[in-house]
């Protein structure tokens, strides 16, 4: 309670009136660890957030000339890897550190494993430390976990400034007062005392530390020296020189200088493209022009780091990463640079999370579209599986209409491995289209890829078309997709002909579920009020043939003997007197066979009468309304003929319903072999002898004749009803 109301004190400004921070809260993983407490606090002037360290005087007077000597070092050196100082009070009871915003090494090791930012952090580190015992002759003595912190940026940074001194100081600092000082002191000083150090290099007892350090970033906690020798875990290149720094003679110690620069040369554990980078960076602005530009060559050659630099910024808050990251990113996926562009969709999955649905449709994937249509191979992979991460952030209309086209292409594409990618992605992404866009695309795609020669596209295929085998229904399964998928039952490839009988069985299952569910029949029932008073004309056998296959040519007959006005062979029956039997043929038998024969009415052969007046040639014998299973297999084959066809939406392919559908519903004229072997079947079975020209002629003209004669009779039958039409049905 007495701490609180100090700090109170120094917040309100009754002790300290011109302290410009607010004092936050603490933070506990800390605890313990030094000293001193750690805050998190504020700037009042502006709001940007510090880190305030406070250590209370009257609890630890013990340690009080450790404090004020952590707070001296702090305000007289300065180096780009120490902890930035920004502020500091001293009064009676407490001493004020002020910094830049940082949080305890340990959080950063818990959450993110990453040996670069290892590496990189322990450079800056032995960059501090050089900087102290070479250039400024001073023994930082205090090394270990507790006293780095990291930065906004990830950046490791030394503080733990308490033991800081040189051995030519009158009263240079011990480390006997600090935390847990036994556990981290060097076998020489456990042996006789802190004085030793005097006859020493300057270096030895951080170069112990450091290699300390080492061990606690590879292995984790650190308890006794005996742990020192597992070097399982630290980078084999490293070992050799970890383990000359705890060397238990300090005579053979090495020094941390040393430990750097041989880390540096080539093949050292220093030389990755992150420490590199980054040192040039620092150095960037004693560059020649020269060496600047190749720099930038390597790092647009060299977009590994994006790794490194993501990982770091996931320490960052929402706002700075917005600002920092995202900001870096949009950018980034603009350049034109492939291996840039690579490093992005690689490592999307780690930033993905972090972008709005706004910027991904309108900053970003214009720019990650263009790798569709990239002329590098793996540019355009990489793009398909980005595709998967990105979907369920994009608007309906971009989903259902521009990026379909780019993977109707792709399903083209001359390399095999992206034609099978492109079609697990759509089988991926299915759920995210419009329920008329699953109707006009999915079928006809996946069963194009049944055609594909590379096995493992035809295999994605069958697979895709199982795993989407809900959005179907009974007719598509039956008449698209096992006609389909049959074909590839006897495929050449077996691991082919296993998925096909997978697939084939999942969609026979299907069907047999969507066919239950199916009435007995589609024959209306001829009890019911509504056929009872139609059930003897021919009418009535008209109503209930509609529904069956050929229902549409009665239908039509039957509409034209209603309408004529006419009381004909058939209308003159009466209802006492139905029809005995009707038979019901398909439109090229009743056309071929009928007319003239006596079976229908002189009303119904007249109006075929009429048609065939206005042609030489009867309409019905045309082979291109014939319906064989000669003419199925064409339709089908059509749609294979031509495998460069694309999905594209503009192409009337998948988006106006027209191309695919049709290339199943409409159909197909018969090849020239087999239109002339029907024309031959014809004619034998019509034709008793073979004509020449002049005799089909005459024998064309003759049935003319008699059919103006048999048309003259019925109009005279006409003029003898009295004009009485034909009885209502």
């Amino acid at each position: 309670m007495d701490y609180l109301k100090s700090i109170s004190r120094v917040v309100l400004g009754k002790d300290i009136p011109s302290f410009p921070y607010n004092i936050g809260e603490k933070i506990e993983a800390f605890e313990g660890l030094s000293i001193w407490s750690l805050h998190n606090g504020t700037k009042k002037e502006d709001g940007s957030s510090v880190s305030v360290f406070t250590f209370d005087c009257n609890k630890q007077k013990e340690r009080l000339q450790l404090a004020k000597n952590a707070f001296k070092k702090f305000r007289t050196i300065r180096h780009p890897d120490l902890l930035r100082y920004l502020d500091g009070v001293e009064t009676d009871t407490f001493i004020y550190i002020v910094t830049e915003y940082v949080s305890p090494l340990k959080n950063q090791l818990r959450f993110h494993e990453d040996n670069n930012l290892k590496l990189w952090g322990l450079y800056k580190v032995g960059s501090a430390l050089k900087f102290l015992n070479d250039d400024c002759s001073i023994i930082h003595g205090n090394v270990r976990i507790s006293s780095i912190f990291t930065n906004k940026a990830g950046e490791w940074m030394l503080a733990g400034f308490e033991l800081m001194s040189s051995m030519k100081e009158e009263n240079p600092m011990y480390g006997g007062l600090v935390v847990e000082s036994a556990k981290y002191a060097s076998p020489e000083v456990l042996k006789s005392s802190w004085n030793i150090l005097k006859d020493q290099e300057i270096w030895v007892i951080d170069s112990w530390n450091y290699g300390i350090l080492i061990y606690e970033v590879y292995n984790g906690e650190f308890t006794s020296t005996k742990q020192l020798d597992n070097i399982n875990l630290i980078p084999q290149n490293m070992r050799d020189l970890y383990s000359q720094l705890v060397a238990t003679n300090p005579k053979q110690r090495l020094s941390i200088s040393s430990f750097i620069e041989d880390g540096l040369r080539p093949g050292g554990f220093f030389q990755n493209d992150l420490v590199q980078i980054n040192l040039f960076l620092e150095n960037m602005n004693i560059k020649e022009s020269r060496e600047k530009d190749l720099f930038f060559k390597h790092v647009s050659r060299g977009a590994r780091v994006l790794p490194p630099i993501i990982k770091i910024g996931n320490t960052l808050d929402d706002t700075e990463y917005e600002q920092l990251i995202i900001t870096a990113i949009i950018k980034m996926f603009a350049v034109p640079d492939r291996t840039i562009r690579l490093s992005l969709l690689e490592n999307l999955g780690s930033f993905i999370d972090k972008l709005s649905n706004k910027i991904i449709n309108d900053q970003i994937f214009q720019h990650v579209a263009t790798g569709f249509t990239d002329t590098a191979p793996i540019i355009r992979e990489s793009t398909v599986k980005s595709i998967l991460l990105i979907v369920p952030k994009l608007y309906d209309r971009t989903i259902n209409n521009d990026l379909l086209k780019y993977l109707a292409k792709l399903q083209m594409d001359e390399e095999p491995g992206i034609r099978t990618n492109t079609t697990i992605c759509l089988g991926k992404i299915s759920k995210h289209l419009n329920d008329s866009t699953k109707k006009k695309v999915l079928v006809p795609a996946f069963t194009r890829s049944l055609r594909d020669p590379f096995p493992h596209a035809r295999v994605a295929s069958l697979m895709a078309l199982a795993a989407t085998s809900e959005y179907y229904d009974a007719t598509e399964c039956a008449t698209k997709v096992l006609p389909c998928v049959s074909l590839v039952l006897v495929d050449k490839e077996r691991p082919v002909r296993t998925q096909a009988f997978k697939t084939a069985d999942i969609f026979i299952k299907r069907l047999e579920k969507l066919a239950e569910s199916m009435p007995d029949t589609a024959i209306p029932d001829p009890n019911s009020t509504e056929n009872s008073s139609v059930a003897g004309s021919v009418a009535g056998v008209a109503v209930s043939v509609a529904e069956s296959w050929a229902g549409w040519a009665v239908t039509s007959i039957t509409k034209k003997i209603a309408g004529s006005g006419v009381e004909g062979e058939i209308t003159a029956q009466s209802s006492s007197d139905p029809p005995t039997s009707v038979t019901i043929d398909t439109p090229h038998t009743l056309t071929k066979n009928k007319i003239g024969s006596g079976h229908l009415s002189p009303i119904l052969n007249s109006s075929l009468v009429d048609q065939a007046d206005h042609d030489t040639s009867n309409v019905w014998e045309n082979e291109d309304h014939l319906v064989t299973v000669d003419n199925l297999n064409m339709k089908v084959n059509n749609d294979w003929a031509h495998p460069t066809d694309g999905w594209d939406l503009d192409d009337s392919d998948w988006g106006n319903g027209e191309g695919w559908d049709n290339n199943w519903n409409s159909s197909r004229p018969l090849s020239t072999a087999s239109s002339k072997s029907t024309s031959s079947i014809q004619k034998s079975s019509n034709t008793p002898n073979v004509l020449s020209k002049e005799e089909k002629a005459v024998e064309l003209n003759k049935k003319r004749e008699e059919r103006k004669q048999r048309m003259a009779e019925l109009r005279e039958q006409k003029k003898k009803s009295n004009g009485l039409g034909a009885k209502k049905i």
